[in-house]
């Protein structure tokens, strides 16, 4: 109720003024974000070679998809010996719906992932998200944009520290979010604003997850200052408001970070943004450490021919603890290289490494990830591939030590 509630005040203040991503495996791909939001343009050009979906109507169209994933995985609970190997098969149908109008776009969707493992059927997982977004375009330099998300997911035993249990912890999360942008794409100058409200709260394990619930409240603004014709200075402030369900819990704080940088898209070879200023975050009970230091968040892309890119991205952001030290903070950098051998076949080898340090606890953690991906257009709506991961956590404490392979065999089909 209270992430609704919030979700409703920053609509109605938006319209007023209208009028005015598991840090600790280090196994998940590279998601570098551009802060700078592009106010929708439906003049783009359609891409032939791609699916085009089911034509509902003028402007609605329907995508339905469903991945196939076979392989095996020879560490399922990150562990440092005894290891759990298994078979694993995993199940991906959705959809989603995309109704393009004169200046706005809706979409929703609903994606399913069932999980089985041959050797562990305790760790089987039904996982859902049911999502929405609405773009809204009031004229060149006025856009909006609305957003809810839906999840009922679950955290693989071995992933957090709260103990293995069981079955993994399962989790439902609930996210509503408003963003606008004042000033044109092009314009000398533009502005953001942003807020979004995240309620997380788990369904099992409850001796133990129960410590986890919580609700964060995020707020940001941002300011774009034109120095060339495709390259703009950045000041950007966020505030986010940790608020766990507990009573008795002491992790409650503030997260703040303040950042300056620049983004640019100069040609059709190089774009990006590098963004550096200092991070906050302080904790409401005496009991815990705060922490005040340098923060950084960058990506840049590098694509020197037409079928070939790299993406170099580096952060420096805080996690939540799960049961060691008062919080985790995480430097993260990586690398994907994308490369089109020809118009069927596909590549993507991915670079990542986490440091890990945890506040008021001596541990710390160097996570290495490799992924190697290769995709073969079948046909337009078919694509065969395989895929292999890679990772090894080395610990000051040996116990949380690991190596884990991953290796899947995929099968896509996309209308």
């Amino acid at each position: 109720m209270k992430g609704c509630k919030l979700a409703v005040a920053v609509a109605a203040t938006v319209a007023a003024s209208a009028q005015l991503a598991v840090a600790q495996t280090g196994s998940a791909p590279p998601t570098p974000v551009k802060p700078a939001y592009k106010i929708p343009d439906n003049d783009k050009p359609v891409d032939k070679d791609e699916p085009q979906g089911i034509k509902l109507s003028d402007g609605a169209t329907v995508k339905p998809y469903f991945n196939l994933s076979l392989g095996r995985d020879d560490n399922l609970f990150l562990t440092s010996n005894n290891k759990k190997s298994s078979v694993t098969q995993v199940y991906n149908p959705g959809f989603k719906l995309e109704i393009d109008g004169q200046a706005s776009k809706l979409g929703f969707g609903y994606d399913l992932e069932v999980g089985k493992y041959s050797s562990s059927s305790a760790d089987d997982y039904t996982d859902y998200k049911v999502f929405g977004i609405g773009e809204f375009v009031m004229s060149q330099s006025l856009g909006l944009k609305l957003a809810a998300d839906y999840k009922v997911g679950h955290d693989p035993r071995g992933s957090t520290d709260r103990g293995i249990a069981g079955v993994p912890d399962e989790f439902r999360t609930s996210e509503p979010s408003a963003l606008f942008a004042y000033g044109a794409n092009d314009a000398m100058g533009r502005f953001e604003l942003e807020a979004a409200a995240v309620s997380k709260r788990y369904l099992n394990n409850r001796s133990t997850t129960v410590t986890s619930d919580r609700d964060n409240d995020r707020f940001a603004g941002r300011f774009f200052f034109k120095v060339a014709p495709k390259t703009s200075l950045l000041v950007e402030a966020r505030r986010e408001k940790v608020d766990y369900s507990l009573s008795t819990s002491t992790q409650d704080s503030k997260q703040t970070r303040f950042l300056v940088g620049v983004t640019w898209d100069v040609t059709a070879a190089t774009s990006g943004t590098v963004k550096i200023g200092q991070i906050k975050k302080d904790f409401d009970s005496a009991t815990r450490k705060d922490y005040s230091g340098t923060g950084w968040e960058g990506a840049i892309n590098w694509k020197p021919v037409s079928y070939s890119a790299l993406d170099v991205f580096t952060t420096k952001s805080f996690n939540e603890a799960t049961g060691v030290g008062d919080f985790i903070l995480n430097e993260r950098y990586g690398t994907a290289w994308n490369h089109k051998w020809s118009s069927q076949l596909t590549s993507v080898v991915t670079l990542t490494r986490s440091d890990d340090e945890f506040g008021g606890n001596p541990r710390k953690d160097k996570t290495d990830s490799l992924g190697l991906k290769l995709n073969y257009k079948a046909m337009r709506w078919l694509s065969i591939g395989g895929e292999y991961t890679s990772s090894k956590r080395d610990s000051n404490q040996s116990a949380f030590n690991y190596k884990k392979n991953i290796f899947m065999f995929t099968v896509g089909v996309v209308l």
